[in-house]
């Protein structure tokens, strides 16, 4: 009797409590409609109002299963023009409230109308609670009964005990690729880490050495670095000055003459004014200047790798005509092969590989990076539901028009991952996630490298590696050696505590 008093009093005084304590609410899933990056904005969206959506009388939470009630709302765009619609309710359903906001600017404009949206919420919320318009739940505090040990095996994969299982948790062995059916052993330490100096972009393989170790080339913005896997200081390099911005970087010997050229793909001022470069007695050396094409080393179908170019076009369509295989002549690039472009294709954002069949199929990156699959016609035969790929490296096109509709004067370009092709026909593509978005420039908090098979109908996964804990700019894989070197940036460059940033280079087997 004397311990239910005590309850009830426990109980009583915790009324007051309740009564003062925050609307919980959670910001679910936003709608896109019209914006040209879906994904992107459905979650640049969510996470802004919710960033903002808070008051001494809202907490924001994390989950729906925290929540007392939940934001859910549509972003559309159409031309320059933007609305978004959002609706409160309930977790029983019930609509507490609902408002837009509009106005022009496009996506530019996204920080602002967030931030206008989540005061008119929170002016109405707070209105609604004031007159006991929202009804209230109580937080359940949950309170285990029993704590259970859990016997860790050293694995990086934990999973839920199975009916069956005796209560044990099926062991996972330990390794850096993720498979859908089995996790298999990998050697997370085989290759040094090596932490340089600088943010860098863009990474190329060179030939090996006689120990061993592979020749590489890597680019940050107006600066390329040679150096020799396992080292952490460059032996030779070269930087760009004035508007010049490296977009591409590739290492192939396209005149067949024993000795690969360094092809740079370099923006100057809008303009594609890219370089080649030969290494003479361990120093880069620049044989050519002034080249009009993006370039690229693919290996089509898992075959020999192979240089191709296409020129630059103007305004949104920055890839002009059909892509080429090239090859270098004397100080001349002569083009060799037309490969015709499907849509939303261009010489950075396809590769092929062949049916079990035997027929050659085209895959591309959509602009908003979704894998799509043509067949010889053109047809699209399969599209994929998840976004991949996704760079943070860009170039800007200057456009005087935009300035007084968006305040900025440049169109910006992003570039995108690779897609590697292997012998067996596995299709490897990188896919950067965690996305941030401010203005125009992008942040991306974590990446992986897929790989998927074609199964007659579509791709599916082979095997990933497990999310590293850094955006990851550019990645190769190495057949031939069945290892994938995975750039990391580790530290973002900051003015104020004067830091040019850091990169790492880390190498992972795959078995």
């Amino acid at each position: 009797m004397k311990k239910l008093l005590v309850l009830l009093v426990v109980l009583l005084t915790a009324v007051p409590c309740f009564a003062a304590a925050p609307l919980r609410v959670y910001v679910g899933e936003m709608n896109a409609v019209g914006a040209a990056a879906k994904d992107e904005t459905k979650v640049a969206v969510q996470s802004l109002l919710a960033s903002r959506l808070s008051s001494d009388k809202l907490l924001s939470v994390a989950t729906a299963a925290e929540a007392e009630v939940v934001v859910n709302g549509t972003y559309i765009s159409i031309g320059k023009q933007y609305n978004i619609d959002a609706v409160v309710k309930t977790t029983g359903g019930q609509t507490v409230t609902r408002t837009f906001v509009s106005g022009d600017g496009g996506q530019d404009a996204l920080f602002a109308a967030a931030a206008s949206l989540a005061q008119k919420l929170i002016t109405d919320l707070e209105a609604k609670l004031s007159a006991n318009g929202i009804p209230r739940i109580a937080q359940v505090v949950a309170v285990p009964l029993t704590t259970v040990p859990v016997r860790q095996h050293g694995g990086d994969i934990v999973r839920a005990a199975m009916p069956g299982d005796q209560g044990d948790l099926q062991r996972a062995p330990q390794g850096d690729i993720v498979r859908p059916q089995a996790f298999y052993r990998g050697a997370p330490n085989k290759g040094e880490i090596k932490r340089l100096d600088g943010m860098y972009n863009l990474l190329a393989m060179g030939e090996m050495k006689a120990d061993g170790k592979r020749l590489l080339f890597m680019a940050q913005n107006q600066s390329v670095a040679a150096l020799y896997e396992g080292e952490g200081r460059p032996f030779t390099g070269f930087s760009l000055d004035g508007s010049k911005r490296i977009v591409g970087l590739d290492y192939i010997d396209a005149d067949a003459n024993g000795a690969p050229e360094l092809y740079v793909t370099i923006m100057n001022g809008g303009e594609l004014s890219s370089e080649a470069w030969a290494l003479k007695n361990n120093k880069l050396v620049k044989i050519a200047e002034g080249l009009p094409y993006f370039f690229r080393a693919i290996a089509l179908a898992g075959g020999p790798l192979k240089l191709y170019a296409q020129e630059q076009g103007r305004g949104d369509d920055q890839f002009y005509g059909d892509v080429f295989e090239v090859v270098w002549q004397g100080k001349k690039i002569i083009k060799k092969n037309k490969i015709s472009m499907p849509r939303y294709g261009n010489v950075y954002s396809f590769n092929q590989f062949k049916h079990p069949s035997g027929e050659l199929l085209t895959v591309v990156y959509h602009e908003n990076n979704y894998l799509i699959v043509y067949d010889k016609e053109h047809k699209e035969l399969w599209r994929s539901n998840d976004a991949f790929g996704g760079s943070e490296l860009y170039y800007q096109v200057e456009d005087l028009d935009r300035v007084r509709t968006y305040g900025d004067k440049y169109r910006w370009f992003f570039m995108n991952q690779r897609i590697q092709v292997t012998s067996k026909q596995e299709v490897l593509v990188g896919k950067n996630d965690g996305f941030w978005v401010l203005g125009n420039a992008r942040m991306y908090k974590r990446g992986a490298v897929y790989s998927l098979y074609w199964n007659g109908a579509a791709l599916e996964e082979v095997w990933r590696t497990k999310d590293t804990q850094n955006y990851m700019p550019d990645f190769w894989f190495d057949e031939g050696k069945s290892e994938l070197l995975l750039l990391q940036l580790t530290q973002r460059e900051d003015v104020l505590m004067r830091s040019k940033g850091a990169t790492a280079l880390q190498i992972k087997k795959v078995e």
